[in-house]
């Protein structure tokens, strides 16, 4: 699995790892179950948390609902919002990136409906067995769908970006369209971080310079 080996190998020269969301097809705690397609990734993240690494999860439109499991069994720092971090001198704005274009009303109100709190309460109700199929299912229509017909492209979220340089911020990191792309800007850049399933992009800064790296297996 190279996500496990790209953890248990490149990551433990990180001093900070920063999860930008969707990194689980789906993630939901209940009290007593957690899903298990994610062991291998939780078990390497942990061991790498272990070694000195700090790491950051940003909840995504697929992960958006991490708990306590995730923060005291794991040992990552998690924040369902944006991450406004300054690493060796350079301020970073850190986002997942749903609902950042103009036009993305659907992410927008989909985001708000899923993680209100009563609808989280309510699918606590369904049986872990059902709930994480149904999800499952689900996110793979979307993904179908998805693949068939890219409605925004990278155009409004490299504007979004670009503003955010504007106001301050020498880089702004973003999920979400998994589209790897960087884009200079000023004294900065905006980094489209791509996916690490197929393409297997990720970023890295390093002695003042952020750069878009891809998995070498």
């Amino acid at each position: 699995m190279k996500v496990v080996s790209f953890l248990k190998s490149e990551a433990k020269k990180a001093k900070t790892l920063f999860l930008v969301g969707d990194i689980f097809d789906f993630w939901f705690e209940w009290k007593h179950s957690v899903p298990a397609g994610g062991f291998r990734v939780l078990a390497a993240l942990h061991e790498l948390k272990l070694s000195g690494c700090e790491i950051h999860y940003l909840a995504g439109n697929h992960d958006g609902h991490p708990g306590k499991f995730l923060e005291k069994e794991v040992g990552l720092h998690v924040t369902r919002g944006s991450i406004q971090a300054e690493i060796d001198g350079s301020r970073f704005f850190i986002i997942h990136g749903d609902g950042a274009a103009k036009g993305d009303w659907g992410y927008r109100i989909l985001r708000a409906l899923v993680r209100w709190k009563p609808t989280e309460s309510i699918y606590r109700l369904i049986h872990p067995d059902f709930g994480i199929w149904f999800a499952n299912r689900i996110s793979k229509a979307s993904r179908q769908h998805l693949s068939k017909e890219d409605k925004f492209g990278l155009d409004p979220y490299k504007e979004y970006a670009l503003k955010k340089i504007d106001q301050g911020y020498d880089y702004v990191i973003m999920g979400h369209r998994h589209k790897a792309g960087y884009f200079p800007h000023g004294d900065g850049a905006f980094l489209s971080i791509g996916e690490w399933i197929r393409a297997g992009s990720y970023g890295v800064f390093e002695n003042g310079k952020l750069t878009l790296n891809y998995f070498k297996d």
